[in-house]
């Protein structure tokens, strides 16, 4: 079984205007960010088949995992209105031991995009939305063995959360 760490980080405004243009996702994008969500990933990771992957993202932005974000959950589309990336985010995550805050539930690019900058703007808009609606941090789980991801969140000054440090 893969060893899943949480991080987590503060809300920030924007800095500076993000490279990618993003937009919130909505029940009309459950389609093709379920193709999105089952072709970055590949069959079996994160879906066993296609039409699993389209009711896995249905089922997130019907609280599966926790209420559902809108102006924290964006997607980026390419020229043909086609999906390229995507963060979804929840108001807290439903499983013990998540940190009482918001939490990145998905955050995934398509294979032909990645390295260009699409996952970093997309948590930078999330933590601006966040920061914007009154949120203070931000949390994620990710494997510790997906160096690409860690290494992402982790120069966005997320850190190591760890319940018994926050019971204090």
């Amino acid at each position: 079984m893969t060893n899943m760490v949480t991080l987590i980080a503060q809300t920030t405004p924007l800095e500076r205007d993000l490279a990618t243009e993003s937009r919130p996702a909505t029940a009309g994008d459950i389609r093709k960010l379920g193709e999105l969500y089952f072709s970055a990933y590949g069959p079996g990771v994160a879906s066993e088949n296609m039409e699993a992957a389209v009711a896995d993202l249905e089922a997130s932005f019907e609280g599966k995992y926790g209420t559902y974000v809108p102006e924290a959950s964006h997607i980026v589309t390419d020229e043909a209105e086609g999906i390229i990336a995507a963060i979804l985010v929840v108001e807290r995550a439903k499983w013990d031991g998540a940190p009482d805050a918001p939490f990145i539930i998905e955050l995934f690019t398509d294979r032909e995009h990645r390295r260009q900058g699409l996952a970093e703007d997309l948590v930078r808009a999330s933590l601006d939305a966040l920061f914007q609606a009154g949120h203070h941090e931000v949390a994620v789980r990710v494997s510790e063995e997906n160096s690409a991801a860690l290494a992402l969140y982790l120069s966005l000054d997320f850190r190591r959360w760890a319940p018994e440090e926050n019971d204090e």
